[in-house]
């Protein structure tokens, strides 16, 4: 029985690990597959049936540790550099018969202490990104650019996946003779029906992320929605329990759909609260506010216009700008006060210039659907062929 370690390092990198492990398992049921989240408790694997090996822990950055100095030293005090040592003589013991790894350069790093043939999908650093960019800061050298000893990694891998055409071509120009593009899983398992949002008005799908910054976005994105008259707002909730109703927002107990938790209401404008449903929010949407990074990138994907803001430390105001670099016109970046947010929504909601830029860069820079399946497929074919006989380690 062959067995395939996965190795990610992020929520989005999670989502997308599972979702592969899920195809590899349809196409070769006997693959013993097992995974490794360098961060958090892995529990989209759990989510999916998948066995989570190594060392883990909840820490306070939830992956963004090198995003800022505060985050960093928080992390540092909650005992990364301890769990990075552990992590890293759990891969050295580790013996599986393949590795797949979905993340950056750390990742690839780590995962290159495994004595096993490897593939790398490296969904995060796109080569939009460097269009027209300052030199980034120290801590986001990796971020914005895959960098020479990220290079070096990927031509010890078997094949580099990339998240875009224009960065495999880069690649490749650079020594990276394997790197190939099949599709961006981001991409997959968007398909849904819109949901019946009550009241009257276009959706707007509020994005606030799945890290704990959401609650203080979520509370900014509702301030400007109450500025917009008659619109619905849909929110993807991904936290425990959604807050409760402040600032003009109350309760509105009948018009609560079974799909929904809840639904508030300030005047002509109504909030409507999901979990669970995020490709039925995206299916909804005339435009969205958001504070995320997956979520952004498939909203802009699925030709949504998006506006965002900056939610430091986490989400900071140099992530923000290496993603509107990555979706072009398709996201709008405005400062974090209520007026400039609503502002913003209502020129998407009806401005041609931030509509069309969503409807064609949106999906040239994010692909169509069916890159998890390619993926798969290449990596199940990768493995029936004996990889260990047939890559470097």
């Amino acid at each position: 029985m062959t067995r395939l370690l996965i190795v990610s390092n992020g929520h989005g990198e999670d989502t997308i690990g599972a979702r592969l492990a899920v195809r590899l398992r349809s196409l070769r049921p006997a693959l013993e597959i097992s995974a490794f989240p360098l961060v958090g408790l892995g529990q989209r694997y759990q989510a999916e049936g998948v066995r989570v090996d190594g060392p883990r822990r909840h820490l306070p950055a939830e992956g963004l540790t090198m995003h800022h100095p505060r985050l960093l030293w928080r992390d540092v005090r909650a005992g990364v550099v301890g769990l990075t040592i552990r992590q890293m003589a759990w891969l050295r013991r580790a013996r599986p018969d393949a590795v797949l790894v979905v993340g950056d350069a750390f990742a690839q790093a780590l995962a290159g202490l495994v004595p096993a043939p490897r593939r790398v999908l490296q969904p995060l650093v796109s080569v939009h990104h460097g269009i027209g960019a300052p030199r980034p800061p120290l801590a986001r050298t990796f971020m914005e650019r895959i960098r020479a000893p990220e290079r070096f990694l990927m031509r010890r891998a078997d094949r580099v996946y990339t998240r875009d055409a224009p960065t495999a071509d880069h690649l490749r120009r650079l020594g990276v003779a394997q790197a190939t593009y099949l599709g961006n899983p981001m991409m997959d398992d968007l398909v849904a029906r819109p949901l019946d949002v009550p009241g009257a008005g276009p959706v707007v799908a509020l994005l606030p992320g799945s890290r704990a910054y959401a609650r203080h976005s979520v509370d900014m994105m509702l301030s400007a929605l109450a500025r917009l008259g008659r619109v619905r707002g849909l929110v993807a909730w991904a936290l425990d329990a959604e807050p409760q109703p402040t600032h003009g927002w109350r309760l509105d107990e009948p018009a609560r759909p079974p799909f929904a938790s809840a639904v508030w209401r300030a005047g002509e404008t109504s909030v409507t609260w999901t979990s669970g449903r995020f490709a039925e929010v995206l299916a909804s949407a005339d435009a969205a506010i958001g504070t995320a990074g997956t979520a952004n990138e498939q909203a802009a994907g699925l030709g949504i216009p998006v506006v965002a803001f900056a939610v430091p430390p986490a989400y900071g105001e140099a992530f923000v700008a290496n993603q509107a670099r990555l979706l072009g016109g398709a996201l709008a970046v405005v400062a974090a006060e209520p007026g400039r947010i609503a502002d913003a929504v209502r020129s998407a909601l009806s401005d041609d210039d931030h509509r069309a830029a969503a409807r064609t860069i949106g999906p040239e820079r994010m692909g169509g659907p069916g890159g998890s399946d390619a993926i798969a497929a290449d990596v199940a074919a990768w493995l029936a062929s004996g990889p260990l006989a047939a890559s470097p380690a």
